[in-house]
Formats: C-alpha cells, structure tokens, sequence
C-alpha cells in the first residue's frame, strides 16, 4: 500500500482502513514510506525516469521489501498485490509494469498512467489535463514486461489485472487519468494474450452499473473482459468526490466515508482475478459500504 504526496503510511492505514479488511480476510499488508530526502513532499517519484524502471531507483527498493517480507513470513507468490493514492497510485502502476512476476495486480485511486510524466513539469501537466498522447502509452507496460518475461512461453506470462477508483470531482488529478490507465492497460493486457494485437481485451466495458451508497455518493463501475468472459480491469467513477480514499472508514484529507468502499472491492477483485482462483466471469456484484 503506497501513500500520496504530504503523508505518511499510518495516514494511508487510517483512511483506507485495509488493515479492518485484512484482518477480516487474513492477508498480510505492507506500508512502506517516502522519506523527505527522496522527495520534499514524501510523493513517490512516479515521474522520474530512474524510478520507472525494474532494478532501479524506488521500483527495487519496493520489489526488495516484498523480498523481505517472503523471508520472515508464509506468502502465496501468486498473491501479492500493490495499491496506492495519488503520487502512491502513479507508482502502484509503474510496480506493476516494472515487477510483473513479483505484483499479481494493482488497485489505483486517484493515480496516473504508467510514463504520464516523465520529468516534473510533464507530470504535473499530466495531473491536470492527463498525458497529451494517451496512445503513444499503451505500449509502455508492455515493453517494459516483455523485458521482465523475456523468452518466456505464453503459458508463464500472466496478464496484469487492475482496478481504479477516481472521483469526478477530483481537483488535483483530472479523473481523465482514469480512463487514460484503462486504456493503457486494455493495450498491454490485450497483447501479453499473444504478442500481437487482437482485441482479446477492449478498452470499451462490456458493462456498466450505475449504483449510489446508502446515505452515500452514487457511482459508476465499469467492467472490462477478455474473450472467454473473464474480469480483467474495473473502473469505479464516483461521482461527487474529490481527492480521496473512496468508502474511508473516517472522514479527513484525503478521506471520504461516502462513496463505496475502494479497500473491499480491491480485495475483492484481487481475490476474483488472482492465477489460484477460478476464473471471476462477468458480474456486478453489489459494493460494501463502510468496514
């Protein structure tokens, strides 16, 4: 679980109350932190080029801690997944384009598409407006996999399922991110089936369900599919709400207890898409609200 700009990981734990969710379910969960001198603000530096890469900069300090955990604790390999918010949800992306045998799937709220920026001034531009050439993207993750699969057979790759959360309402990262990561993943999952392009994933949801939380803030989820039916990437659109956690157990910055919650419907898909699972086909299951 990776924080946002100007927090720390107890922040992180407070507003998206995933530690009530993995005790529930029994799962492990890892909070690293930024330090200042790495950056002033504590954001993961998603933007950089020396951290876009595997074997560089905070990706393999990252992957590392993952290591460190396999050491002292009993983990399924096939079920490790990163998340984040904000600068954190940008770096959640690059994790999962840089370490695909080690990250099963990533959950964003609130974050950018893998390269969105490339120095500060492209990122900060990419926040406001998203990236100017969303299509000059697509291929990134790919390539950027393709180097860590290197020759391996079809059968060993796996594809990269993800799940975004954005509020509509968003002043700080355009909620056109949101659509710019589904495109690009939609891209990267559609040619890890095979090498070429084939539409065996679309950018387009095979379904959309309008929904509204008790008391709460209405929301639109999308569901993308590859051809055999399975769920590959969701996007939740919540409408109303700004730079936040969606469903948070608190209110507070960054924090908002009214839309669905972004901590359940992660494990959730995570549980659905994991390789150890049956395969999750298209449905449209009711969101929690509150842990």
């Amino acid at each position: 679980m990776l924080h946002g700009c100007k927090q720390k990981p107890e922040d992180l734990a407070a507003i998206s109350g995933m530690n009530l969710v993995a005790d529930r379910n029994k799962f492990l969960v890892v909070y690293p932190e930024q330090t200042k001198e790495a950056n002033p603000l504590q954001c993961w530096n998603w933007f950089d080029p020396k951290h876009q890469e595997s074997d560089s900069g905070e990706p393999a300090l990252l992957a590392a801690i993952v290591h460190q955990v396999y050491s002292s604790h009993n983990v399924d390999g096939k079920r490790v997944y990163v998340a984040g918010i904000s600068a954190g949800g940008a770096m959640a992306v690059v994790m999962g384009a840089t370490y695909p045998d080690v990250f099963s799937a990533i959950g964003v709220s609130s974050g950018l598409a893998f390269k969105a920026g490339t120095d500060v001034q492209s990122g900060l531009a990419a926040m406001k407006q998203g990236a100017p050439n969303p299509k000059q993207l697509v291929l990134e993750p790919f390539e950027s996999m393709r180097r860590t699969w290197g020759g391996l057979p079809h059968r060993d790759k796996r594809r990269m399922p993800i799940i975004v959360f954005h509020g509509d309402a968003d002043p700080y990262v355009n909620p056109i991110n949101a659509d710019q990561i589904i495109l690009q993943w939609a891209q990267t999952n559609d040619l890890l089936y095979g090498d070429k392009e084939d539409e065996s994933v679309k950018a387009q949801p095979a379904k959309s369900v309008d929904g509204l939380v008790a008391e709460g803030r209405g929301y639109t989820r999308s569901i993308y599919i590859d051809r055999a039916g399975k769920v590959i990437m969701e996007k939740w659109i919540v409408k109303g709400m700004g730079h936040a956690w969606s469903g948070s157990p608190t209110a507070g910055p960054f924090a908002d207890p009214k839309g669905p919650n972004a901590s359940e419907e992660m494990w959730r898909f995570f549980v659905e898409t994991s390789s150890s699972s049956k395969s999750a086909k298209l449905k449209a299951a009711k969101p929690k609200g509150r842990p």
